[in-house]
Parts: structure tokens; sequence; C-alpha cells
């Protein structure tokens, strides 16, 4: 018999947003105390939002230097 591989941070994202769209009863106790006190976790920044503006200008006035 083989072993089940161990749950990834993504496996487990995954896993959780399909219980939470299977469409719970709303009278259901449960459902509720999840609705309440789970919180989504904030989206992530996009990565060009650390970048500088500065940088890129550098590296292209580089790049035309070198030709």
């Amino acid at each position: 018999m083989s072993r089940k591989r161990p749950l990834t941070s993504r496996s487990v994202e995954k896993l959780s947003e399909r219980e939470r769209q299977t469409g719970l009863e709303p009278d259901d106790v449960a459902a509720q105390w999840l609705a309440e006190n789970d919180k989504q976790p904030p989206p992530q920044a996009p990565k060009s939002a650390t970048k500088s503006k500065a940088l890129h200008q550098w590296q292209q006035q580089q790049q035309q230097k070198k030709r």
C-alpha cells in the first residue's frame, strides 16, 4: 500500500477554497461560525509594486550604452 504524500500549502489553500464553495446550508451553525471566524488571507501585493522605477530606468540606460 502506498503512502499519501503530505499536503503542500498550495494544496491546502485549494482544498479550503473548495470546501468554502460547496454551498453549505445557511442555517448550519458550523457554516455560520466559519463565515464569521475564518478570515480570508489578504491578497498578495504584486511584485511590480516593490520594484523601483529608477532601477528600471537605470537598466534601460545600461542597455543603451552597450549598443
